[in-house]
């Protein structure tokens, strides 16, 4: 859960000032307030800045059963390819499918909503049905970092050997494709005895 007292800073400005795009695909404002994914594969990611330690909350609902996103931490900056994300930042999945591209398999915790993508597994059935919507709490402290999906824990990589400061950046999986994103929001992760250091 979010500490009521913690200040957010909501990125999605309506004229998207700061984000930039990576490969093929992208966003579009589908409603006030509402940003929907098309095309892909690709990023839409935040340029303006680079975060460390923070916590990051995300609205979100998949409209289609085959939907595919996710939000990637600690991205290197980009230029005309996700691949540097993939490879060195952290993804954390959306994807209620939990389809592994690897083996053709479904309901891999590894690929799974929440997950964090083929690093630390997720907890399935956390996931609101399509079309309502869900909320990430994702905090990251150092090696460290934890998901929380809809109130409850999903998914905790206790030492991540990745980038540990990056961009953040959505994903735009596939055409056809159509997550929405509400909020993404972040509040510098400060000091708190209940994390590790």
């Amino acid at each position: 859960m979010i500490d009521p007292s913690t200040t957010f800073r909501d990125l999605l400005t309506t004229d998207l000032a700061g984000w930039r795009t990576a490969g093929h695909g992208g966003f579009r404002w589908v409603a006030p307030g509402i940003l929907e994914s098309h095309g892909g594969p690709g990023l839409l990611w935040y340029a303006d800045e680079i975060f460390d330690d923070f916590t990051l909350h995300v609205t979100w609902p998949t409209t289609t059963a085959t939907d595919n996103s996710g939000v990637f931490l600690r991205s290197p900056a980009l230029d005309d390819t996700p691949a540097p994300a993939i490879a060195h930042g952290y993804e954390v999945q959306i994807d209620d499918r939990g389809f592994d591209p690897q083996t053709g398999s479904y309901d891999s915790p590894l690929h799974i909503t929440g997950a964090i993508y083929r690093l630390a597994p997720g907890a399935k059935g956390l996931s609101h049905p399509t079309g309502d919507w869900n909320e990430f709490v994702i905090m990251a402290r150092g090696p460290w970092i934890r998901v929380v999906l809809n109130g409850s824990p999903a998914a905790q990589l206790d030492a991540g050997t990745r980038n540990r400061t990056g961009h953040l950046a959505l994903q735009c999986h596939h055409e056809g494709a159509a997550v929405q994103f509400k909020r993404v929001a972040i509040s510098r992760l400060m000091h708190d005895p209940a994390l590790p250091p």
